[in-house]
């Protein structure tokens, strides 16, 4: 049970750092529509894998940390690859 409870916490950690970087627009313009949709569930991906790899490594006490910073710095990679290709195109 205490490991479901992991999970869940990782689960929304992700959505919730999904949901910060929508409201700081940081989802990239050529994405359309979806890129909401996919924006969160990047979110939430990199958060599980990001709490995996920390139970792993780390161990319980710190795995929800090391989801939350994957969480984050895998939701500003789209950006920041959008901002340095339109300083490339300029």
């Amino acid at each position: 049970m205490p490991t479901l409870y992991l999970v869940l916490t990782w689960a929304i950690l992700g959505l919730i750092v999904g949901l910060l970087a929508l409201g700081a627009r940081l989802k990239p313009i050529t994405w359309g529509r979806t890129g909401r949709l996919w924006l969160l569930l990047l979110a939430l991906g990199a958060s599980l894998l990001g709490g995996l790899f920390g139970l792993w490594l780390f161990g319980r006490l710190f795995s929800a940390a090391v989801a939350l910073w994957w969480a984050v710095v895998v939701v500003c990679v789209p950006m920041v690859y959008g901002r340095l290709r339109m300083q490339l195109v300029k």
